[in-house]
């Protein structure tokens, strides 16, 4: 009976043993990091300066240069300075970003009577850094930009059609500028 009982343990055991070997348990860790949140804010204003009618499509690049193609008449130099927009980007690291702009309208718009609007076309341009210097980028807008050390810069210019028969007065519109972690 000691015989049978110990081949009986020794039965259970190896029973017990090999469902053990059968079996295995793991673990995983479960990991998230919050980055910081992506903003923007304005820095400065487009301006095309002062324009005189007839001077054709006035582009304001996105470093500010301007130039002026197809008019009947000479850019007007003095008075106020054009500027392309600026706006600063903060967030995480060298995070990738997806940017969307609009314009208020593809025109500007005056309060004057019997004037018409003046066709405006948006270029802008994001480069990595904070206050980065922008190129002389005349044509295009971009759809992503990049950071470096969390922040980045875009800017936005423009294309305006300033007929030979332009009224004059002030003429405003606005440009939005957004973006999103990509």
């Amino acid at each position: 009976m000691n015989t049978k009982m110990s081949k009986l343990a020794l039965a259970i055991g190896a029973l017990v043993m090999a469902g053990g070997v059968m079996a295995a348990d793991a673990t995983a860790p479960i990991k998230a990091e919050v980055i910081a949140p992506i903003a923007i804010t304005k820095v400065t204003d487009l301006s095309f300066g002062n324009l005189a009618a007839g001077n054709g499509v006035v582009t304001v690049a996105t470093d500010s240069a301007r130039g002026a193609t197809g008019g009947t008449i000479g850019l007007v130099m003095t008075g106020s300075t054009p500027t392309a927009a600026k706006f600063n980007v903060t967030g995480q690291g060298t995070q990738t970003f997806g940017i969307v702009t609009t314009a208020s309208s593809t025109e500007l718009t005056s309060v004057a009577a019997g004037s018409s609007p003046m066709p405006f076309t948006l270029i802008t341009e994001s480069i990595a850094g904070a206050d980065a210097t922008a190129t002389n980028k005349t044509v295009g807008t971009s759809a992503t930009g990049t950071m470096l050390a969390g922040a980045a810069t875009i800017y936005a210019g423009g294309a305006l059609t300033v007929a030979a028969a332009q009224t004059p007065g002030s003429y405003t519109g606005t440009v939005s500028v957004s973006v999103e972690y990509n």
